[in-house]
């Protein structure tokens, strides 16, 4: 299997006010460029449509690590593959580099498969596993992930609450991925951009439901929630600058 390889033109609505791409932008090109190599290699929501399956792929982790955020109209090459998984999840990376080949930063993700009827997790088809090269190394490690990564709360944190709204939900009928990840940044007032991001995917949003943001700092880095009224959460994160 080769690995998915896909050019992005950074745009100006992509950019925030220092004229660098955004976090929740770069994840943009992420999730493209996964839904492209997944549709080539002939396991994409659409190809499940069209073998009769109502199912989907929703991500449930990521890790980016940035070196660098490229600006307005630089060309960026995004590198995909399959990396492994196991019964429910699978695993995919990423590598980021500019038009001269100088790499940007790294990404791990982990997805689920879901029956959209149900909206209840699915074991992985069997095929997905088969296209897996072993010659291809895990760009950030084989364990990239926090296990049981948590929101510490405490004293410092701020708070906001935003609704859910109907440009905010994606094919699968929920809000998108990178939505929570503008939330969770919106407290942050300096602008800055994390270098670094863990993100876990807990629970779905639909159109209408209103959800709380927090933030907080500790152990040298900031921490995100993105939760229900009722205490349920969504998204728990972390950055580091």
């Amino acid at each position: 299997m080769k690995p998915g390889t896909y050019a992005f033109k950074v745009r100006s609505y992509e950019c925030g006010a220092n004229g660098r791409l955004t976090l929740p932008s770069l994840c943009n090109y992420l999730q493209e460029a996964a839904s492209i190599h997944a549709y080539e290699l002939g396991f994409s929501k659409i190809n499940f449509d069209a073998a009769g399956g109502h199912i989907s792929w929703v991500l449930t982790r990521l890790v980016v690590r940035m070196a660098r955020y490229p600006e307005w109209n630089d060309e960026v090459t995004v590198v995909t593959f399959p990396r492994g998984g196991r019964r429910i999840v699978a695993w995919r990376d990423f590598i980021l580099r500019a038009a001269d080949g100088a790499e940007l930063g790294r990404a791990s993700s982990e997805w689920m498969i879901i029956d959209l009827s149900t909206r209840r997790v699915v074991p992985i088809p069997a095929d997905v596993f088969t296209c897996l090269d072993p010659a291809l190394a895990p760009v950030l490690g084989p364990e990239p992930f926090t296990p049981r990564l948590k929101y510490p709360g405490g004293d410092g944190a701020s708070a906001l609450t935003f609704t859910a709204q109907r440009s905010h939900i994606d094919l699968n009928g929920h809000v998108n991925n990178v939505h929570y990840i503008e939330w969770m940044l919106e407290p942050l007032t300096d602008g800055a951009q994390p270098a670094e991001m863990e993100i876990v995917f807990r629970s779905e949003t639909l159109a209408g439901d209103e959800v709380k943001v927090e933030t907080c700092a500790a152990d040298g880095a900031t921490y995100h929630r993105v939760y229900a009224p009722d205490g349920r959460d969504h998204v728990i994160a972390r950055t580091r600058r």
